[in-house]
């Protein structure tokens, strides 16, 4: 693959994952009533209603905002941000694993523990390699 289009292609990935981790503005913001059916829909038993469960299912969403928006913003210039964005692809690994291992360890339904960090590993995995492939470019741009 040439360096111009793995860097487009980076590009591309991280303005997607961003977005998608933007999305969880809605839990921000959704009426408590909305996470209890959710949680029932998605069949994980009786959502435990307390200030604690609202604050950790909140901020946690609000970091993945946050998160989103830096990956969105790393998308857009990934030659100039590709060591930060080869951190971000070792996190993401880490963060896969971690997943894979904490859903697994709760109990979580086997298809939402497959579709989770697995994923997430191979997403990180994607992210190094694109990274290996456009900075070829900004590697020899001085020679």
């Amino acid at each position: 693959m040439r360096p111009n289009t793995a860097a487009k292609l980076l590009s591309w990935l991280m303005i997607v994952v961003g977005g998608m981790a933007m999305l969880a503005i809605v839990p921000v913001i959704m009426p408590t009533a909305w996470m209890e059916a959710t949680n029932d829909w998605v069949g994980l038993g009786p959502f435990h209603r307390s200030p604690l469960m609202e604050y950790l299912t909140r901020s946690l969403s609000l970091f993945y905002v946050l998160f989103g928006t830096l990956t969105i913003y790393l998308g857009l210039d990934v030659r100039r941000y590709l060591s930060l964005i080869t951190l971000i692809g070792w996190l993401t690994i880490v963060l896969g694993v971690g997943l894979t291992g904490i859903d697994f360890a709760i109990g979580m339904p086997a298809s939402w523990s497959w579709s989770e960090g697995p994923p997430t590993i191979v997403i990180g995995l994607f992210i190094l390699w694109l990274v290996r492939r456009a900075g070829a470019t900004a590697d020899t741009r001085g020679s």
